[in-house]
């Protein structure tokens, strides 16, 4: 192993809410304040304050814009004798008015539609005012978007620098690791070039919440000695949240993540698509090289296309992984390029390389489906999940299609290629027997046959009804949704 991927520690008590999403859900769907398109019902608004008379309340986009244009507005779930749960924004907001707005939730905030605020103006974001587990969360079409960089933005009580480009959050973080800030909207890196280095090379220990916004189109080619990706690393105490890179292209000699090197903190709500190429020994995934010993991923995803050399760890969503993954998803190719009978091989999985040996290292609500293929070397393993596994996985399954023509010493398997976790530490995950092209039922993990814990299904089985121990409110199936297999309530495929 060629770096410590050991024991994960919760960050700013990011892991509570986030364990919970995975384990209770957390979907606004009840007792909620909607801000939509229909006709406004049982919600007053009176001096600037709109609030719910009953716990499932509309109010209007257009009566809520027309508040905006004369004052500021709250809106609250809290009402006289009324206790609603969340927000949730359905339709599309837009004020131009320098007029504030305050979204005041006694659980979550959704923003399902873009918000825009086009003049210098204000915006606040309170969550979990009175309530547990709620978060702050963006649909696929939900993002919010600012004009002026001198407008305010407040989240659960802290203020948030606004930033536009990857060069003024890299200058910002310079000039304040631990600082908290938010993107404006989105960026196209294209007109920046080519990187040779990562444009934050500052270690980051603040929050950088990007809002539903996207990076798209970042390039970085290094050489030796310079690891790929937007970050190098993001600190014990760093958050990124709420961010999607599109088509991204990094390639590097050895270390490559799209999102960061280094994930030592709480990486939450973000996503990837395009490619990521490690051509040396080292780790390589599509959203992190590394979530090392301090690091946390949630409700995440990656549709990358990964590629490691020989001696690597290559994963979908993260090359190495010493801390916890919750409720994320990878669908790419990943793939080992560089074999031979003289050389190592590489541990290569549909979601993590390599799972690091520590206790408190896991794998939860997760899973995989691109295909995964080692093309040799001695000692490679390759598994439809995880490579090589030392980590605690429970209610996660693989459709991965499986190869490896590696040499003496390799393994295959429909989950794990490589199992080194302790007795006891895989329960209710699944691999697909068809799909995989893995149909004997003992070779959930390559080296160990019938591993406890590991059970092969066919598609069929997958697709008839949630596998055993999987919890209906944070899974479900469809047969309009990922292909009638399990699915994410919380991070649906896009």
């Amino acid at each position: 192993m060629r770096q410590s991927i050991g024991k994960s520690n919760c960050i700013r008590s990011a892991c509570s809410s986030l364990l919970a999403a995975a384990t209770l859900g957390v979907a606004p769907v009840h007792a909620a304040v909607t801000v939509s398109s229909g006709v406004t019902r049982n919600v007053t608004c009176s001096a600037g304050v709109c609030a719910p008379t009953a716990t499932q309340a509309v109010l209007n986009v257009n009566d809520l814009e027309n508040l905006l244009a004369v004052g500021n507005v709250e809106v609250t779930t809290t009402g006289s004798g009324v206790q609603a749960k969340d927000i949730v924004v359905k339709a599309t907001l837009t004020w131009s008015a320098s007029n504030s707005l305050t979204l005041d939730a006694y659980r979550s905030i959704a923003v399902e539609k873009p918000m825009s605020i086009t003049e210098q103006s204000g915006l606040t974001l309170t969550t979990n005012d009175g309530g547990m587990n709620g978060d702050l969360t963006f649909g696929k079409k939900g993002s919010v978007t600012f004009a002026n960089l001198s407008s305010s933005l407040t989240i659960d009580g802290a203020p948030y620098a606004l930033v536009n480009s990857l060069q003024s959050l890299a200058n910002a973080i310079a000039n304040n690791p631990s600082g908290d800030f938010a993107f404006a909207g989105s960026y196209n890196a294209k007109q920046d070039g080519t990187y040779t280095n990562n444009p934050i090379p500052t270690t980051f220990s603040g929050i950088f919440e990007g809002l539903g916004n996207t990076i798209s189109h970042f390039a970085m080619t290094s050489g030796k000695g310079v690891e790929g990706g937007v970050f190098f690393t993001i600190g014990p105490e760093g958050v990124v949240r709420d961010l999607g890179l599109v088509e991204v292209k990094v390639r590097s000699p050895q270390f490559a993540g799209s999102l960061a090197v280094n994930g030592g903190g709480y990486v939450a709500h973000c996503y990837v698509t395009g490619s990521v190429t490690a051509t040396g020994s080292g780790f390589v995934g599509g959203l992190l090289a590394v979530n090392a010993n301090t690091g946390s991923v949630g409700d995440s995803y990656s549709t990358t296309t990964v590629t490691g050399g020989r001696n690597s760890g290559v994963g979908g969503l993260v090359g190495g992984n010493g801390g916890v993954i919750i409720g994320s998803f990878a669908t790419g190719r990943v793939t080992e390029m560089r074999g031979g009978t003289k050389f190592s091989g590489a541990e290569v999985g549909g979601l993590v390389g390599v799972g690091g040996q520590d206790p408190a290292a896991a794998v939860v609500n997760s899973y995989a489906t691109g295909a995964v293929t080692s093309i040799g070397g001695l000692n490679s393993s390759a598994g439809g999940l995880i490579g090589q596994n030392g980590t605690s996985i429970s209610t996660s399954y693989s459709t991965s299609a499986v190869s490896n023509s590696g040499g003496d010493g390799s393994f295959t398997g429909g989950l794990i290629g490589v199992d080194g976790s302790t007795p006891g530490s895989l329960s209710d995950t699944d691999w697909d027997t068809d799909t995989s092209g893995i149909m004997d039922p003992a070779q959930g993990a390559g080296n160990v046959a019938n591993d406890p814990g590991i059970t092969g299904l066919t598609t069929a089985q997958l697709q008839s009804g949630l596998p055993p121990g999987f919890d209906p409110t944070v899974w479900a199936e469809s047969p309009n949704i990922n292909g009638g297999l399990p699915y994410l309530l919380a991070n649906p495929p896009p």
